[in-house]
């Protein structure tokens, strides 16, 4: 009928009968389907022990090395040059792990080069061999006791930077189609970092992505907040640099990085440059690091 308005009595009936239904219903789906956070200590705990997990299994996985040279033009400017694929294949003695270059550019290297890289892998696994027969047992301790001090050393490094920053969970959100654990990170206040990597993560701030379930590292983005020296080719990266790390499961429950770059202004051999660093590992392979290196072609 025009001109007819409900009652408010009837409305404010109707209103206090949804309340009623809704109450009988329960939570929404909505709330229903958004858990509790994890526990910060406990999942960050397991999130810390699956890294070093990952860094004691490295040697156990040859892989594929995508990278780009830095070098300087003979006009005395900085840039990113050749690109080139290396197949690695790591050895529990970081001395024999073999590193040879397949292609460059997007071309396959040449079959005498394939066969100048590996003559000279042979020379230097004769050169270890040899060393190892003159070995008498006060040496074969001082060689294992140095082996032992460099895996104690990958293992600090990871707890030197855990330890360098503080860890705050954000939310809970879809990557990659699996739900994921958002993670803010920055310099704990007054840390004292003992690495070089402990040092630079303590410039950088940003967001990681943590795979719920499985407790891994899926995705990392970082942006320094001051410059920080680094040593080697590039002596210092500049505040502003960004910094993205991907890691993905190779290997049923064993996760490894495929990506890093780095993106931003960095100082080389006393020259500012623009940066555009990118270093991508892929075709993971499961190996027995105690077995001869088999080189293809052999």
């Amino acid at each position: 009928m025009a001109g007819y308005v409900r009652p408010a009595a009837t409305t404010a009936a109707a209103t206090k009968d949804t309340h009623r239904l809704r109450a009988l219903r329960g939570p929404s789906p909505v709330a229903a389907q958004s858990p509790a956070l994890p526990d910060a200590d406990t999942f960050l705990r397991a999130t810390r022990e699956n890294l070093a997990r990952a860094q004691q299994l490295a040697h156990h996985y040859a892989y594929k090395e995508r990278r780009s040279d830095m070098h300087m033009n003979p006009f005395g400017r900085m840039g990113m040059g050749d690109t080139r694929v290396t197949l690695v294949r790591p050895a529990p003695n970081p001395r024999l792990t073999y590193r040879r270059v397949i292609e460059r550019n997007g071309a396959p290297v040449s079959a005498a080069e394939l066969a100048q890289q590996d003559a000279e892998y042979h020379k230097r696994v004769d050169e270890m061999r040899r060393r190892l027969a003159r070995e008498d047992d006060e040496d074969r301790a001082s060689r294992e006791r140095d082996e032992a001090l460099a895996r104690q050393r990958a293992q600090m490094l990871i707890a030197d930077v855990v330890n360098t920053l503080q860890f705050d969970i954000v939310r809970r959100e879809m990557r990659n189609g699996v739900p994921a654990i958002v993670v803010a990170f920055a310099a704990r206040p007054g840390a004292r970092p003992v690495t070089r990597e402990g040092r630079t993560a303590r410039v950088f701030k940003g967001t990681m992505w943590i795979h719920e379930a499985a407790r891994e590292v899926m995705h990392v983005e970082a942006v320094a907040t001051d410059d920080v020296a680094y040593g080697g080719f590039i002596a210092k990266l500049y505040e502003g640099t960004a910094a993205t790390l991907v890691r993905a499961e190779i290997d049923r429950g064993v996760w490894m990085p495929t990506r890093v770059k780095l993106d931003g202004e960095a100082r080389a051999l006393f020259r500012k440059m623009k940066m555009d660093f990118l270093v991508e590992w892929f075709d993971y392979e499961r190996i027995d690091p105690n077995a001869p290196t088999q080189l293809p072609g052999n």
